[in-house]
């Protein structure tokens, strides 16, 4: 029968894993999940703990597990705490530091790190110093902070040098080579990259090799010496031939096809950036597939090949926006998990020390939470009371719709409807829809104050264009705006229509601050956009800013659109805006349905759109059909 590992036994397994995690990670990986199963069995709660931050080390190196890894850190750093373990305190805030850099929350990754320098510091722990030093480089050189990142990256290549890690010193020049390239200091540059490619010789570090060339060709690039550039990245890209390491062979690529487009060389150039553009692919690399397509449509370009130029255009185009939009809920995803990780931990510790001055306090918090929701329950009820009623608006136009759906029990949006005298056998009246600055309660306090503005407006004049010069100066006034500094900035975006229905014929006066009028044309099938002017109502605007006004003749079974911008921003499960386009296109498609039908429409694809996520805007569309 197997005897059961020994403390000192899961020890080394720790330490073993600790000391491969960058050059051989799997393994270091699969010794940490051993020594996790063996603390466990035994139970051995300080291998677990090293286990869970050796394990979640080796899940970012490897970049899997993002929903774990966090969870790992946490747990070990609190264990590390309530030991007192500073070597487990400064290793594992280290990794947090790195981990929330990942994130692009570098106020808090460097928080980490500094608060792990202290703990190495208090022992003499100096592998920890150099490695906390080296990721608050890294922070300050994503920061531009370069003066603190060469600060920061030359003390940890000065204690690496005391301890002989002759490794981690490579990769110190290394950092402080790029660091001076990103300053233009091309110089010291070339000294700190040639160092370390030295070193990386001397120790047979082979595999690190073509990323420093890598460096050298990028810093000669930069340079403007091109011809040197080409070598670099030639050698880099031999050298790399036996890793076969494509993240490498797409940068290399790349920087090859850049120099064959300066010397007007297309046919090797687009060759080389073809090949690119596969290994980009494979790699599911969207930023640089989107600077490829950027590349393929220059040389095309200069091969006078117009119809492949645009082709790649149009691609670079599309991708540069799908990866902005990827970044974006990429980010907004991990700053989720980051948070609802330390949320539970607050909560759960909440609980642990709750006492009966804390439930004291807990239910003040909560009475107080009662009252506020009850005042804003009740400032909802003041907006929906100005707002026009439904029988009004049908009275008003039979064919129409209105979809409003808030974000918050009070809305930024709203809507607003009058009526002047007409002709005889004439009706005259007026719609608009607003945007205003905010959401929740500051936004609801702006469109009642606009609603009544609007309402004063009207009666001074009929003229669309004149109605919102006169809304710009009252709300200006009201806000005490005159261009100082300090002064609120609020105000709102509006659309403005004003609808004279006579006999057969439907006429459109239009006015707009930022929101735009859509036209659905029913005998051509086709959506018009008139623009808006492109100020905003209050704020920065000229008291003496005109809007322009537009005419329109609508036929029967035309149909006219007014919207917030809400609809259009909402993010959807891809991290993806809807945007403008998709929403014109979902008016478009809706031509042969009836009002109603395309209100439920909207509402069910929006909703649809959104999915679990949680609504970003206020969203409010109407829709008026012609022949009131």
């Amino acid at each position: 029968m197997d005897q059961p590992a020994t403390h000192k036994q899961i020890d080394t397994l720790n330490e073993r894993s600790w000391s491969l995690r960058y050059s051989h990670t799997r393994e270091a990986e699969e010794l940490a999940r051993e020594a996790s199963q063996l603390s466990g069995d035994i139970g051995y709660e300080h291998g677990s703990m090293y286990a869970a931050l050796n394990g979640a080390v080796c899940s970012f190196l490897l970049g899997i597990n993002k929903e774990l890894l966090l969870v790992g850190l946490r747990q070990s750093l609190r264990y590390f705490e309530s030991q007192n373990d500073k070597t487990g305190l400064s290793r594992t805030l280290n990794w947090l530091g790195n981990v929330y850099d990942s994130y692009g929350e570098y106020e808090k990754g460097l928080t980490f790190c500094l608060e792990g320098l202290r703990h190495a510091e208090s022992i003499g722990y100096q592998e920890g110093l150099g490695d906390l030093l080296s990721t608050s480089g890294n922070i300050y050189s994503r920061l531009a902070d370069y003066s603190h990142a060469l600060e920061s990256y030359r003390k940890s290549l000065a204690i690496r040098e005391a301890l002989g890690e002759m490794k981690a010193v490579a990769s110190s020049l290394n950092l402080i080579a790029r660091t001076y390239t990103s300053l233009g200091d091309f110089d010291n540059g070339l000294q700190y990259y040639q160092q370390s490619i030295q070193l990386r010789e001397s120790q047979q570090d082979l595999g690190a090799l073509p990323w420093n060339y890598l460096g050298l060709a990028s810093l000669y690039e930069k340079k403007g010496e091109p011809e040197r550039a080409l070598i670099y990245y030639s050698k880099s890209r031999l050298l790399n031939a036996s890793n076969g390491d494509k993240r490498l062979e797409l940068q290399c690529l790349m920087g090859i096809a850049r120099y064959r487009l300066l010397l007007k060389d297309t046919v090797r150039g687009i060759a080389e950036l073809q090949q690119a553009v596969e290994i980009a692919a494979s790699l599911n690399a969207k930023p640089l597939l989107y600077e490829l397509h950027s590349l393929l449509a220059t040389a095309h370009e200069l091969a006078k090949n117009t119809p492949e130029a645009l082709t790649h255009f149009k691609l670079f185009h599309s991708l540069k926006e799908e990866v902005l939009n990827m970044e974006s809920g990429n980010r907004l995803k991990n700053q989720q998990i980051s948070f609802a990780i330390e949320r539970s931990e607050q909560e759960a510790e909440i609980y642990r020390l709750r006492n009966v001055e804390l439930k004291s306090a807990y239910d003040e918090i909560e009475e107080k939470n009662k009252d506020i929701t009850a005042s804003i329950n009740y400032a909802q009820r003041i907006q929906q009371a100005m707002l026009p009623r439904a029988h009004v608006l049908k009275e008003l136009m039979p064919r129409s719709f209105v979809l409003f759906c808030p974000k918050d029990i009070v809305s930024g949006d709203f809507y607003w409807m009058g009526k002047r005298e007409g002709k005889p056998g004439e009706t005259v009246c007026y719609v608009a829809v607003a945007d205003c600055t905010g959401h929740g309660v500051p936004g609801a306090l702006m469109s009642m104050l606009g609603m009544e503005k609007l309402n004063e407006a009207v009666q001074q004049t009929g003229e669309v264009g004149e109605i919102l010069m006169l809304l710009n100066r009252s709300i200006k006034k009201s806000l005490g705006q005159s261009g100082k500094e300090g002064e609120t900035r609020d105000g709102m975006d509006i659309a403005l229509v004003r609808i004279q229905v006579a006999a057969n014929t439907t006429t459109i006066h239009y006015a707009g601050a930022n929101r735009p009028l859509w036209i659905l044309r029913k005998q051509s099938q086709t959506i018009a956009e008139i623009k808006a002017t492109k100020v905003a109502i209050g704020g920065y605007t000229e008291e003496s800013q005109g809007f322009e006004t537009h005419e329109v003749i609508l036929e029967p079974g035309d149909a006219i659109y007014l919207s917030s911008d809400g609809y259009a921003d909402q993010f959807g499960h891809a991290g993806k805006k809807l945007k403008t386009p998709k929403f014109k296109e979902l008016l478009a498609a809706m031509r042969d349905n009836t009002l109603e039908e395309q209100k439920s429409r909207l509402e069910s694809s929006f909703y649809s759109w959104k999915g679990e996520l949680e609504q970003t805007d206020d969203v409010l569309v109407i829709g008026i059909q012609a022949g009131l």
